[in-house]
């Protein structure tokens, strides 16, 4: 319950002071450490919240940057747009979300039977003794040619497909050809709606709570690089 301040008059003896007379004044409030605490926590998890939407973004970011560069090059030696595009999206696959085709099986089962059957140090030895590739990585790995070598989207899809790959978009600016044998500085420049984990907008209230459906944040990248394959064509007399 909380208490009135009350002021209690203490003698000089009380007080440690010779010839003086001193009032001290006490509260019954108590709790407040308690609250002070937990705007503090409150106060902490915003900033972490936000420092992990921030790193996630970044590392996105620079995936996409990584994929223009790709992108590019291919573009730049002269494959066309649907090359391109594969490039681009092959090169963006650790920003491309969950993996939809070929579906994820999960844990791998030798795993599963390590952890059942060996203690914590028997499972670290074999983790340095055996392939840090799953098998579900080695599908992937193994029907990446596969789809760079897929002459349509149509089916390229059922060979290999991620939850964000529909949300890249590859835009091409080539020089203007002078003569056509002309070399110029080509631009490739992506954009890729990523899904939010958290709602900035309420983050920035004050307020934490789990981004939307339709949450999602344009980010974009470019590349530019010399434009080669007019002086392939020059040299095969095309």
């Amino acid at each position: 319950m909380n208490r009135p301040f009350r002021r209690a008059q203490g003698t000089a003896a009380q007080s440690g002071i010779p010839g003086r007379r001193v009032f001290f004044y006490r509260t019954g409030r108590r709790g407040q450490a308690m609250i002070e605490s937990v705007f503090v926590i409150i106060l902490a998890c915003l900033c972490f919240f936000a420092i992990f939407q921030y790193a996630n973004l970044f590392a996105a970011k620079t995936v996409l940057s990584h994929a223009a560069a790709r992108a590019a090059r291919s573009r730049s030696v002269g494959f066309n747009q649907w090359m391109v595009e594969k490039s681009a999206r092959v090169a963006a696959i650790p920003a491309s979300g969950r993996r939809l085709i070929p579906e994820s099986a999960g844990l791998d089962p030798a795993i599963t039977a390590a952890l059942r059957q060996n203690r914590l140090g028997d499972i670290w030895d074999l983790a340095l003794r055996t392939d840090v590739r799953s098998p579900a990585t080695q599908l992937e790995v193994g029907r990446i040619p596969d789809y760079m070598d897929s002459d349509n989207d149509a089916t390229a899809e059922y060979l290999l497909d991620y939850e964000l790959w529909d949300a890249l978009s590859v835009d091409i600016e080539e020089p203007m050809d002078v003569g056509g044998l002309t070399p110029g500085i080509l631009t490739v420049n992506l954009r890729q709606r990523h899904p939010l984990l958290i709602a900035l907008g309420a983050l920035a209230e004050g307020e934490l709570r789990d981004a939307g459906e339709n949450e999602e944040l344009a980010l974009g990248a470019f590349y530019s690089i010399e434009s080669h394959y007019p002086l392939y064509m020059e040299d095969m007399n095309w």
